[in-house]
């Protein structure tokens, strides 16, 4: 029987797992230069931890959690996003004693979704957070950063700033009611999917991709319009900054992302090179939410990077170390060869031998390796305690003893 990997699941191997790696590496590598410490949370928390924050109408909490009851009758949700569960985890760990408290996580999330290209029920993803602090700086920080990690890891691409502001709790609550007043009045514009949105989450149709409701937003009251003065000059602080950091970014009115818990500021990176599932990385400001999970009363800025479709736009990884096939002609030999083998790679070379004892094969998968340098041990370099070294990019060959077998290899 033939066992297919389940529908919205993938492997990770090949070309594919260095362009990952490759992500991880520069995610670390920024994270550190920017003082965000690492935290990884369990891919599974009780479901009460998602289902208010996400909001009750949201989609996900809605249509796409994985959740099952464990054997003590515990309701129990594979994590759908990262946010919550590291805030639940600096909470738990009493890691919110030292302000800002900046973190970054990557792992795998869940969501039941239509699986398509960039879109998959699991995924990886990035998640870079900051608790504590309402200094526009830590808004400005975690674009900034968000816009580092991008350059370094696709640097030839057209990705577009998309940034907006919700305003405060209070803002948004009043717009809320203002836009289902509206979309109460267009009704039968509508689709079918978001008339049912209309009471419960009006937010969410300002982003419908639907043509009939993409009429009927363009005609709709803009949150912009309804900024107190003081959020709009924060709004307008952030944008000048950006631009300064020659951020090139795009005011976008519809832009509210998808979860409940986000206010004032919100951004999402885009790309029009992987056709609907433009959103490389998405976030903003989430003031509230960590009091409403049982903490203190304190700000929070953060985004998330969805992993697979980063790597869709990423060119093939080009392994700057040496690549070296051994060529052992005889299996009698292999304890001689077995010397060089063991120094190079404490001398973090990388090797490799197929197992087979014939010159000519182990040339050709050298060369579909694309290996650097094969070492061949035949009869007289058993003899002689020496090694022949052929350089495959130009065809040099040498012989060398243990000692000196660097000298040749660079």
């Amino acid at each position: 029987m033939k066992i297919n990997p389940i529908r919205g699941a993938h492997d990770l191997f090949g070309e594919e797992i260095n362009k990952f790696n490759k992500i991880i590496s520069e995610v670390k590598l920024v994270a550190s230069q920017f003082s965000f410490n690492e935290l990884i949370t369990p891919i599974f928390e009780y479901s009460e931890l998602f289902k208010k924050p996400l909001g009750e109408q949201s989609d996900v909490v809605l249509k796409e959690m994985y959740t099952f009851k464990d054997r003590n009758d515990d309701e129990i949700t594979l994590r759908p996003e990262y946010t919550t569960p590291m805030i639940r985890a600096v909470i738990s760990n009493g890691l919110l004693n030292n302000l800002p408290a900046k973190f970054f996580g990557t792992g795998q999330m869940f969501r039941r979704e239509r699986p398509q290209k960039g879109r998959y029920r699991q995924f990886n993803q990035i998640n870079f957070e900051n608790f504590g602090s309402n200094d526009l700086f830590a808004d400005i920080e975690i674009i900034n950063l968000a816009n580092i990690i991008l350059k370094k890891i696709l640097p030839n691409n057209n990705i577009k700033l998309h940034i907006n502001s919700l305003g405060s709790r209070e803002n948004l609550k009043d717009y809320k009611k203002i836009l289902s007043n509206f979309f109460n009045e267009n009704k039968n514009s509508l689709s079918r999917e978001s008339i049912d949105k209309i009471n419960s989450n009006p937010l969410r149709i300002l982003d419908s991709k639907n043509k009939e409701d993409i009429e009927v937003v363009k005609k709709s009251p803009k949150l912009i319009e309804f900024l107190s003065k003081d959020n709009l000059k924060n709004y307008e602080e952030i944008k000048k900054c950006l631009i300064n950091l020659e951020i090139p970014i795009y005011e976008d009115s519809t832009l509210v992302r998808g979860l409940d818990y986000y206010c004032n500021t919100v951004f999402e990176f885009k790309t029009d090179e992987i056709g609907s599932q433009d959103t490389l990385i998405g976030g903003g400001r989430y003031n509230g939410l960590i009091k409403t999970l049982g903490g203190k009363d304190l700000p929070g800025v953060g985004w998330a990077g969805g992993i697979e479709r980063i790597m869709l736009l990423m060119d093939n990884v080009v392994n700057l170390n040496q690549y070296i096939h051994f060529a052992i002609l005889d299996p009698e030999y292999k304890t001689h060869a077995l010397k060089a083998y063991d120094f190079l790679i404490k001398n973090n070379y990388s090797v490799y031998w197929n197992y087979k004892f014939n010159l000519k094969k182990s040339l050709s998968i050298a060369n579909e390796k694309n290996a650097n340098y094969v070492v061949i041990i035949g009869e007289s370099e058993n003899i002689n305690d020496n090694f022949s070294v052929k350089n495959l990019k130009n065809g040099n060959q040498e012989i060398k003893n243990l000692s000196n077998l660097l000298d040749v290899i660079k």
